[in-house]
């Protein structure tokens, strides 16, 4: 062979093992790179998940206050809570005396957990104490179409240790294969005895959450699921309810809780990333196979040094400009989550790509907008607490101090053996009862709001005349308001309109706006009750010429606790529950209630009622102890709160 060949032969030889060793080289380096940078990318996608599950528990957590006070105001409102052991009834495979809450019935009866569930939007169980157990006797969780009862708490489990000790419990609960953030409170007898208890829970992953999850995607094979402490499959794109805690992989996820993992599942090697969400003894995994992410380097060891050369530089532009595509939306929504998670719920990630990194972005910013919608409502219902109690306090502050004022000029006037002349003791006294109807009428407002609210309101209806009715109500008032330089006038279209009506109720309603024209108007100006009859309902006016309501204003009117004028500044006393009732007793007659107003030149108050007549039979008879003095005495407890 002539050297020319061999030389050529030793060059090749040489080019191709150089080549192949650089191929090798290249190919070891890049997997390594490629595992390295996947791991990284897992842990951050993990991280990201951990960090909007943390956010969503704290809320969910957060919000278990809110509902569980609602309900037990609620309970509060019904009556003591007791268990007739009397009574049995059957549920699931107990035989259980019957739980009460005054007269309304707890066991398989769904009037309170259902009121809850409407109200707060959560998942509400009452559960029994009964042979060491905390049996489910009334619940808005179905199984199929049936309600979840007759299951229960057994002694072991943390809930229960909790309740028998007279402790609320806050933490997660599974009942049928379902998470919940639960928040438990001991039901108690009038002895202060554990009789029971109340739940109510948030579910942990709603649909949307679990079908964000289940749509991330690492690559083309990689993606993310979640397992819970006894290794059952929480949410996987395609394999959610299956146990798989006698893998080697998931006992090692139960040791050491957070890391990096290879492992073959199914005939397929995989590599991912886990960490332990302690909140809710989950892991999150982030995975993908490792075929896959050793591709690249396969295909490197068959190509030539010059496609080899090219493939090299042209490989490492394209790689690092699709790096820093990939990475750098992960890092804004890694960045937004970690704002998120120190409380700004205002941040929002502006990830505008259609890919599933763009979706978890979309999907993001939408959980947030939810959790800063639940945020402001849990604010709001805060502050109307708030200046609930700020009403509260100052209408039973202000008659509690002029009572206890004058009992101490009492205390004096004795002490000092002065004689009082009979007209300073009426006065005193005027003052004194003056201030128990204040007071009287803020607990009937309250007593008649609750009944109102609980629907033990009811309309007592009689066929009369309520021209005559009307009227009688307003010249009753004509004294009180001529003694406030005020005049009232009565007018009508109509001598005679017999329908059916609660004259208790109208007699409320009409003294009410005759006492807020009376308080909001000044010496000299005029009140008119005026009455129209359009034959299939009649109309009622309460028009005065007082200093009128600012346009703004006038949407907030009949907003329960809600007070036009602030509380340390405003010019006449009063708890804002007067026109809310109103507007109830207005409702329950199937009317309606209207407002006008021109700010310093008076307000009109118009009520629409429809023409009915019931039967003999449904009539209910006139109270015979309905007097005149009782007339007056209404009068005296509505305007109670004007001061001369």
């Amino acid at each position: 062979m002539r050297i020319k060949y061999k030389l050529m032969i030793s060059y090749l030889i040489l080019i191709v093992f150089a080549v192949s060793v650089l191929g090798s080289l290249i190919a070891q380096k890049s997997n390594k790179a490629i595992l390295n940078e996947v791991n990284e990318k897992s842990q951050r996608l993990t991280e990201s998940i951990i960090t909007t599950l943390s956010v969503r528990n704290d809320l969910l957590t957060e919000k278990s206050y809110g509902d569980l006070n609602f309900a037990n105001t609620l309970l509060n409102d019904l009556a003591d809570i007791n268990v007739n052991y009397n009574e049995n009834i059957q549920i699931g495979e107990f035989n259980l005396p019957v739980l009460y809450v005054g007269s309304q019935r707890l066991s398989l009866d769904n009037t309170v957990v259902d009121k809850l569930k409407q109200s707060t939007g959560t998942a509400a169980t009452i559960f029994l104490l009964h042979d060491n157990k905390l049996i489910r006797v009334s619940s808005t969780i179905f199984k199929g179409n049936k309600r979840v009862v007759g299951t229960y708490i057994t002694s072991e489990s943390a809930a229960y240790k909790k309740i028998i000790s007279n402790e609320e419990y806050t933490g997660d609960i599974v009942i049928e294969d379902i998470g919940y953030v639960t928040r438990m409170k001991p039901l108690l007898d009038k002895d202060k005895k554990v009789i029971g208890a109340i739940g109510l829970g948030n579910k942990i992953i709603n649909d949307y959450l679990e079908e964000t999850l289940s749509s991330i995607k690492l690559g083309k094979t990689g993606y993310a699921y979640i397992l819970d402490s006894e290794g059952n499959v929480i949410v996987h794109p395609f394999e959610v309810g299956k146990n798989v805690s006698e893998y080697d992989f998931v006992k090692k996820m139960h040791n050491t809780k957070d890391g990096a993992i290879e492992y073959t599942y199914n005939g397929v090697k995989k590599v991912g990333y886990y960490r332990y969400f302690e909140a809710w003894h989950w892991y999150i995994v982030t995975t993908a196979d490792y075929d896959e992410l050793n591709a690249a380097s396969n295909s490197i060891l068959t190509t030539t040094i010059a496609t080899a050369l090219i493939i090299i530089i042209l490989g490492g532009i394209i790689a690092l400009f699709l790096t820093n595509t990939l990475v750098s939306p992960i890092n804004k929504l890694k960045s937004c989550m970690e704002i998120a998670g120190k409380g700004d719920l205002s941040v929002r990630c502006d990830v505008n790509s259609k890919d599933e990194i763009g979706i978890l972005a979309n999907s993001f910013n939408n959980m947030l907008s939810e959790n800063q919608r639940l945020l402001d409502e849990t604010l709001q219902y805060d502050k109307l607490k708030t200046e609930f109690i700020a009403n509260m306090s100052h209408e039973l502050r202000t008659p509690l101090n002029i009572i206890f004022s004058t009992a101490q000029l009492f205390n004096v006037f004795i002490s000092k053996s002065e004689n009082l002349n009979t007209e300073k003791i009426r006065n005193y006294t005027s003052s004194i009862k003056q201030n128990c109807y204040r007071l009287l009428r803020l607990v009937n407002n309250l007593i008649d709001m609750t009944k109102i609210d609980s629907g033990f309101m009811k309309l007592e209806l009689r066929n009369q005349n309520i021209v005559e009715v009307a009227e009688e109500i307003t010249q009753s008032t004509a004294e009180y308001v001529r003694s406030m330089s005020r005049t009232i006038v009565f007018d009508t279209d109509e001598e005679e309109k017999v329908m059916a009506f609660d004259a208790e109720k109208l007699e409320r309603i009409l003294l009410n706006l005759i006492s807020n024209a009376t308080k909001f108007t000044k010496s000299g100006d005029k009140i008119t009750v005026t009455f129209h009859d359009k034959d299939d309902h009649v109309i009622i006016s309460v028009k005065d010429t007082g200093r009128g309501i600012k346009e703004e204003k006038l949407s907030q009117l009949f907003q329960r606790f809600k007070q036009i004028d602030p509380l340390l500044n405003r010019s006449h006393e009063g708890s804002g529950i007067g026109l809310s009732i109103v507007k109830a007793l207005v409702e329950m007659h199937e009317g309606t209630i209207e407002v006008k107003s021109k700010y310093r030149e008076g307000t009109e108050f118009i009520i629409y009622l429809p023409a009915k007549i019931i039967s003999e039979d449904c009539e209910v008879k006139a109270k015979s102890d309905s007097t005149n003095q009782s007339n007056v005495e209404n009068i005296n407890i509505e305007f109670s709160d004007i001061y001369t």
